[in-house]
């Protein structure tokens, strides 16, 4: 597939995806663990380090020599130590990891598809430069001229992220056009901030410097589910509410149009402070692994619900 459009879509990016013959590719750098039972659902989960996995297209002669050659290029461009990933380290999932664009054929061949992570992979500002230089803007407007290395890494997780896959054009999907979605996710400690009042700035140590002028539209999402049980003020007013469901949970969120000029949001509380409830999901999972060495260790797996905060309290 030959990529176009190199004013929007990154043309180090693209020239890779055409040389390894990727079909589908997805990149996440992240430090710290998503803790389900307390933070509820990710918008897009990610696994601990670095994790790549990528489906590579029906005609690729040597799937593992391009797997390889493909991590090289991605440590190249994401300065992180993706080299190390190679067919030693890497897995072939059959049943996981499907593919999430469009796929021609209309069964899944899963010999094309790899897998590896590096648990133990620091994300530090290295990561965050060039994964800024990939948007159209970079950091220079748009909403990455909020990513301040100062501020994002002093939070209790943060991950970045890269998915690319193909999508249909029409309904008949006899065309398809590459789609790149670049995403970062924030978890900041209200101990550290000393207070649950936020804005950008003290989220992020500046305004908004307006929209990316390459950009169709530029939304905002501020989470307003529990403004009915701990009320709190949005500065300036939203221009919208709408409303997601999303694995039985109802969520209310402001919707803010980023506007061609600087911009800021404010969040006040009204009254006493108190402690947010996040509703986690219905079922957590935990594997670990204990003993020594290959003949003596052996791994655990544990499945429980996640009961309300009334029922853990009864006996």
């Amino acid at each position: 597939m030959l990529v176009r459009h190199t004013h929007i879509f990154p043309r180090a990016l693209g020239e890779i995806v055409n040389r390894y013959n990727v079909h589908e590719l997805h990149v996440s750098l992240t430090g710290g663990l998503w803790r389900y039972d307390t933070w509820g659902y990710p918008v897009l989960d990610a696994a601990p380090g670095a994790e790549v996995w990528a489906w590579f297209k029906d005609d690729t002669l040597n799937v593992d020599k391009n797997w390889k050659e493909l991590a090289s290029s991605l440590s190249g461009l994401f300065c992180a130590s993706l080299n190390f990933i190679e067919k030693a380290n890497s897995v072939n999932p059959e049943f996981t990891f499907k593919p999430k664009g469009a796929f021609s054929s209309p069964t899944v061949n899963t010999t094309f598809v790899r897998y590896s992570s590096i648990p133990r992979e620091i994300v530090c500002t290295e990561n965050l430069t060039p994964w800024k230089k990939l948007l159209p803007c970079e950091s220079k407007s748009g909403l990455a001229s909020l990513l301040n290395s100062g501020y994002i890494h002093n939070t209790r997780y943060h991950s970045l992220a890269l998915h690319m896959r193909p999508v249909c054009r029409d309904s008949s999907c006899e065309f398809t056009s590459l789609e790149l979605q670049q995403s970062v996710s924030l978890v900041y400690d209200y101990l550290i901030m000393g207070t649950k009042n936020w804005s950008f700035r003290k989220l992020f140590g500046q305004g908004l410097m307006g929209r990316c002028p390459l950009a169709d539209s530029s939304t905002i999402f501020v989470d307003t589910t529990s403004n009915t049980s701990v009320p709190f003020q949005l500065i300036p007013s939203p221009d919208d509410y709408v409303t997601s469901i999303r694995g039985g949970h109802v969520s209310t969120f402001a919707k803010y149009d980023v506007k061609p000029y600087a911009m800021s949001i404010n969040s006040n509380f009204i009254g006493k402070e108190n402690i947010l409830l996040n509703s986690p999901p219905s079922l957590y999972a935990n594997q670990y692994l204990t003993g020594i060495g290959r003949c003596r260790s052996s791994k655990h797996s544990m499945v429980r619900p996640c009961l309300p905060p009334h029922f853990k309290n009864r006996r």
